[in-house]
């Protein structure tokens, strides 16, 4: 007899199913664009996708997840190989170019990779009407990428403050390095009804909420291990204790809840998805720190 304490099996069963084509589809696409691109969380990104939008085909969730695994791609580039600001500038630019224009750019695999997946986005049906949105949205988070860059490289050559004053809010102004937009963005143009374009005044705010809640989650998941690397960039480095962190957490939370409640008692699909990924990164971030080995994790003290 099933334990009551427990979901039926088999109600996990579509999730599964959907999890399953999903990290098949990223490790397909992964392969083929980013070839020997390994650090990715392709199983973290298809669970995500998958529990985000559950009423979504794998179709509909394949651009989320190719962009999760392509932000992965370019932070780490960002963090590795860049040493320069003109060249990321550089890069950011050719970045934006491909976004905003169309025009394919391969002078490099990440820049191939996204005008592939960029001209992927245009083909669908709910793109037209969103089209400002996603080039705006899409050039904050690199804005954003290089604002951390900027902020860790005068860290790491002594040259940076940390005044509770001032940085802290232009921390949260830059939150969405954690590329949240760029990765939800696009479950709004792959459904063939382009609903939610009607309700951009309520979603497009509590999204910009969810971008902050996001980041202070991972920041606290990820404090323990980036604490003594000058050139990560996490609001507990500013001075804030984790209970200040957790108490912005609920507060943006709760008022994300409270600006969607009219349209999530209307089951507007696009209105539970925003939801559902800021719990989802909530929950996530509380119990792992997802860009670790699980040897690193091991290591992870209780409390970040």
């Amino acid at each position: 007899m099933t334990d009551l304490r427990y979901p039926p099996v088999a109600s996990y069963v579509p999730v599964a199913l959907s999890v399953m084509r999903s990290l098949a589809d990223l490790e397909r696409w992964t392969a083929a664009e980013l070839p020997g691109y390994r650090d990715a969380p392709l199983s973290a990104i298809a669970l995500t996708e998958s529990v985000v939008q559950p009423w979504a085909s794998a179709a509909e969730t394949a651009l989320s997840g190719r962009m999760a695994v392509w932000v992965c791609a370019i932070d780490d580039h960002i963090e590795r190989e860049v040493s320069e600001l003109d060249k990321l500038d550089e890069f950011i630019d050719r970045c934006n170019s491909v976004v905003r224009t169309g025009r394919p750019d391969d002078s490099n695999t990440l820049l191939a990779a996204l005008s592939g997946w960029q001209r992927e986005l245009a083909d669908r049906p709910g793109y037209p009407a969103l089209a400002s949105l996603w080039e705006r949205k899409f050039a904050a988070c690199l804005r954003a990428m290089r604002y951390d860059w900027v902020v860790g490289t005068a860290r790491a050559n002594g040259t940076g403050t940390t005044s509770m004053n001032t940085t802290v809010a232009e921390y949260l102004d830059n939150a969405d390095s954690i590329s949240i937009w760029q990765v939800h963005l696009p479950c709004w143009v792959s459904p063939e009804d382009a609903g939610p374009v009607e309700h951009l005044d309520v979603l497009v705010p509590a999204l910009d909420d969810i971008a902050v809640v996001c980041r202070l989650a991972n920041d606290l998941a990820s404090y323990w291990r980036e604490r003594d690397d000058p050139r990560e960039n996490n609001v507990l480095m500013y001075g804030v204790a984790p209970d200040w962190v957790r108490a912005e957490i609920e507060r943006r939370l709760d008022a994300v809840r409270e600006r969607l409640a009219p349209l999530v008692a209307k089951d507007h699909l696009p209105a539970v998805g925003l939801i559902r990924r800021a719990e989802w990164a909530v929950g996530l971030y509380a119990r792992t720190d997802l860009h670790v080995s699980s040897a690193d994790l091991a290591r992870r003290p209780s409390e970040a």
